[in-house]
């Protein structure tokens, strides 16, 4: 069996850079009150993103010829686009 020693030690690393760095016990109660509120707000908004997605990923599933989700036709990008490209 192999050590799994490195696959932690990058875990940690990307969790260092990553992850949420704040110490909630730290902060003053002006703080306290961002970081909630931000929180807050963000499940508020999802809360109606998440069943429309859920229903357009249904009805890709049932109704749909291909059956595919594609990303870039959901956002409408195009694949070919050159962005700073110097003439």
């Amino acid at each position: 069996m192999a050590c799994n020693c490195a696959t932690s030690e990058q875990i940690k690393e990307l969790y260092a850079r990553y992850g949420d760095k704040k110490n909630v016990k730290n902060l003053s109660f002006s703080q306290k009150l961002k970081y909630y509120a931000q929180y807050a707000l963000v499940y508020i908004i999802m809360i109606p993103i998440v069943p429309l997605l859920a229903l357009y990923v249904i009805y890709k599933g049932l109704f749909d010829d291909d059956h595919k989700i594609s990303v870039r036709k959901f956002f409408n990008i195009k694949q070919n686009v050159v962005f700073n490209a110097e003439q």
